[in-house]
This record gives C-alpha cells, sequence and structure tokens, in this order.
C-alpha cells in the first residue's frame, strides 16, 4: 500500500506591482494607435484589416496581462516548484545546494543578478523564466522583488533565483526536508 503523499505547502510569492504592466499595455496601445492610424490613410489598405489586427492586440494584451499574474511557489513530495507565467520548474530538494543557498539583495549582490534572457517573461522589476547569469550559468527565475531574493543553487551548475515573500521561511523549509534522517 502507498503511504499518502504529504499535503503540499504554498509560499507566497513577493508582489509584484501592478503598474508594471505599463510596460506591457504602453507599447501594445501605441502598436494599435499606429496600426490604425497607417491603414486607414493608406490608401493600399482597407479598414477591414482591422477587424483582425485589433482583436488580435486586444487578446495578447489580456493574454500577457493574465500571465503575469501566474506566480505560484510550492514545496511538495520532497520537489520544490516554481510556476511563473508561461514556465514551470520542478525540482528535486536532494538537487539544491542548500549549503550554499542564500538570501540575498541584488542591489548588493549583482553577480547574483541575471542578466541575459533565454526564454523568458521580463520587464523592469519583473523577470519570469530561463536567463543567464552574470557568469554565464543558467537559472531559472521568478524575480517580483530583488531586495529579498532565494538563491538555491543546484546540483547541475544552473539555480533558481526566485522572490518569496518569506525566502527565510522557504529555506529553513527546504533545510528541514534535507534534514539528515528524514526519508526521502
Amino acid at each position: 500500500m502507498t503511504a499518502p503523499s504529504p499535503a503540499a505547502t504554498d509560499f507566497a510569492v513577493a508582489p509584484a506591482p501592478v503598474w508594471q504592466l505599463l510596460w506591457l499595455w504602453v507599447p501594445l496601445l501605441a502598436s494599435a494607435v499606429i496600426i490604425v492610424v497607417t491603414t486607414l490613410e493608406s490608401d493600399q489598405r482597407t479598414p477591414h484589416e482591422l477587424g483582425f489586427t485589433v482583436p488580435f492586440l486586444v487578446v495578447l494584451t489580456a493574454v500577457l496581462s493574465a500571465m503575469f499574474f501566474r506566480r505560484r511557489i510550492r514545496l511538495q513530495d520532497h520537489q520544490l516548484e516554481v510556476v511563473s507565467t508561461f514556465y514551470r520548474k520542478r525540482v528535486p530538494v536532494q538537487d539544491i545546494v542548500l549549503e550554499r543557498a542564500r538570501v540575498v539583495d541584488l542591489a548588493e549582490h549583482g553577480s547574483l543578478k541575471p542578466t541575459i534572457k533565454t526564454n523568458g517573461y521580463g520587464m523592469p522589476g519583473f523577470q519570469s523564466g530561463h536567463y543567464r547569469m552574470r557568469d554565464r550559468s543558467k537559472a531559472f527565475c521568478l524575480l517580483t522583488d530583488s531586495s529579498r531574493v532565494l538563491y538555491l543553487p543546484l546540483r547541475d551548475g544552473s539555480a533558481l533565483v526566485i522572490s518569496p515573500e518569506n525566502p527565510r521561511a522557504l529555506l529553513t523549509a527546504l533545510q528541514a526536508l534535507a534534514a539528515p534522517g528524514r526519508t526521502h
């Protein structure tokens, strides 16, 4: 008989200010205005073309805005799951190098700041997905508040760089799961 799996523990993600969506909305609104104006002033285009383009931009804005709010950090079955916008990363606790894990302020520890987006969703103050760090190592990021970041190096040389609301509580929970004597 299989033992019941332990209950999931969710850790709140540090909130990201909603005004950050202006980095998405303003360029898309500007694009829509430019498309409408150029289409209406063009002799080669008809206003009917706007029947596809404008609704497409509205749907795109709605989807990207909704994904901005899709964030979760969960600890379940000895795995840490980070869900952020279009991305998800599951890492077994034993794959985290907890001896080197730490809570940092990225303003003070610039070497731990993601620098190159390889497959992500980002805007100033918000980073989600796959990035390269300053040393070119890989990282999966969910950054909403760079002043309280949990840096979790992984055994494969990559890292998780995440912004839980209480990073110390998540680190303590991970350390408790990895403590000697716990059954994995």
